[in-house]
């Protein structure tokens, strides 16, 4: 056929489509986080061959900085190339075959969606639930865990719908005195709070780009057990081909019995450059410091809140998450012209609630570079001139 025959449709911006801009704002929610001058950097480099030896030493040198960032030795430590969600479903489809039995703490959203995934896969699902703003004991966990004989127990680390952390030390040994293994959900929380791979017996934890790591969304970061690889291996059914982690772990070189890297899928080496440059800035101001940072930083704005009449969501000091904060709707304001109007005046975004927190609080994220007192200032800034000058309408 003749390039030259016309084509049946037009495009709508022949000769007239322009430069998409967006216009910037301070990223508040509960993720993504805003990128660093150095990420947006690496993002724009030209792409790499998937298989080029450029390419693969980026691939190791991201593999070393995770097992820093998850504080743990494991080998099969890598990315896959699809969103936190993808990681959850990853753990679940390569650790479990259908009819296994999986207890799911079920604190917010995030649990729940795990929920969806497993019985889709046909597990064996035991959810077990709190309320809002609490979170499992240990002893609450290991009841389930052995009412149901579970082969995996499944927890979420911050829970950004309902602002709380889940406390996993003592849970490891736990799961593994009843031959269970332990997965953790630390899409949000991972750069933000501790977490010990290694020492607190974890055996597969998930986590993303986009939130305090910050770098763009669109990859998940992994690591699995000894004890864990050795399930994945044993399984009786194959794991779906793209979530297949002895297929991306043959790409990624962290099998010590077979170093031969073996092509998966096109990955994207613009988005591994971006995390690449996101975790060196993690590494050279240190894991210790930056949890510190988000800690006190956090701290911090609850104190400014609470001078300006904003109370927390979570109640007890001891459940908060210290990357995402949940503030109750103050009263008199209807939340979504707040979001809006410091959206429009101070060029800050924040969240408003979801799922636990749906109608009842606003989501404010201190993630990664956003993590600053300076930032605190200017929120509680337009936060307070927000409630004023609505209030103010409402009197009108």
């Amino acid at each position: 056929m003749s390039a030259s025959k016309p084509l049946d449709y037009e495009s709508p911006h022949k000769k007239s489509a322009k430069k998409f801009i967006l216009k910037e704002y301070i990223q508040l929610t509960a993720g993504p986080a805003n990128f660093s001058d150095r990420v947006l950097q690496a993002l724009s480099m030209q792409c790499l061959n998937p298989l080029s030896k450029e390419m693969h030493l980026m691939m190791d040198e991201v593999k070393a900085m995770l097992q820093y960032l998850f504080q743990t030795t494991n080998p099969l430590t890598l990315v896959n190339q699809t969103s936190g969600s993808g990681g959850n479903e990853s753990i679940l489809t390569n650790l479990l075959d259908p009819g296994d039995k999986l207890v799911i703490a079920v604190g917010g959203t995030w649990g729940e969606k795990v929920q969806d995934m497993a019985q889709r896969y046909g597990f064996d699902v035991l959810a077990i639930r709190k309320p809002p703003g609490e979170i499992f004991t240990v002893e609450e966990l290991e009841a389930a865990v052995k009412s149901h004989q579970a082969n995996l127990l499944f927890v979420t680390h911050g829970e950004s719908s309902g602002g709380t952390l889940q406390q996993l030390e003592g849970i490891g040994p736990m799961c593994h005195k009843y031959d269970c293994l332990l997965a953790v959900d630390a899409v949000a929380s991972m750069g933000v709070d501790p977490l010990y791979t290694d020492r607190w017996q974890l055996d597969a934890v998930c986590t993303a780009s986009q939130k305090a790591i910050g770098s763009p969304p669109g990859l998940c970061l992994l690591t699995f057990s000894p004890r864990a690889e050795e399930r994945i291996k044993a399984k009786k059914n194959k794991s779906p081909y793209y979530f297949d982690m002895t297929r991306q772990g043959l790409y990624f070189d962290c099998f010590v019995d077979d170093h031969s890297r073996k092509y998966h899928y096109t990955f994207s080496s613009n988005l591994l450059a971006a995390l690449r440059e996101a975790l060196a800035q993690l590494c050279e101001e240190g894991l210790s410091e930056v949890w510190e940072r988000h800690k006190r930083n956090s701290e911090y704005l609850w104190k400014k809140m609470g001078e300006i009449g904003l109370d927390c969501f979570v109640e007890k000091v001891e459940n908060r998450f210290h990357g995402i904060t949940c503030v109750k709707i103050p009263s008199g304001v209807d939340q979504l012209e707040l979001l809006k109007f410091i959206k429009d005046k101070y060029d800050i975004e924040i969240a408003y609630g979801h799922g636990p927190t749906l109608n009842k609080a606003m989501r404010i994220g201190l993630l990664g570079q956003n993590s600053r007192p300076e930032v605190v200032d200017y929120l509680v800034k337009a936060l307070k001139d927000g409630m004023e000058q609505l209030r103010k309408q409402g009197t009108n």
